[in-house]
């Protein structure tokens, strides 16, 4: 079995688009954006994965000694 998320982003691409222009406005260049309003806007469940992904390799590997 291939990618089955993969496949289903391939085969509903218009649809998930089409929901994403309805529940966001975009900004000046054209990109979704979410309101501070939305119900959203302060999830905080991803920030700590969010920071581990974006610190440099060598942090992550480091060892204590």
């Amino acid at each position: 079995m291939k990618n089955l998320f993969g496949s289903f982003l391939a085969a509903n691409r218009e649809k998930i688009f089409e929901h994403a222009e309805k529940n966001s406005k975009p900004n000046s260049k054209g990109q979704a954006t979410i309101s501070r309003d939305d119900q959203w806007f302060y999830e905080d469940e991803w920030d700590e994965l969010f920071q581990t992904l974006n610190q440099p390799l060598a942090e992550c590997t480091q060892r204590s000694v």
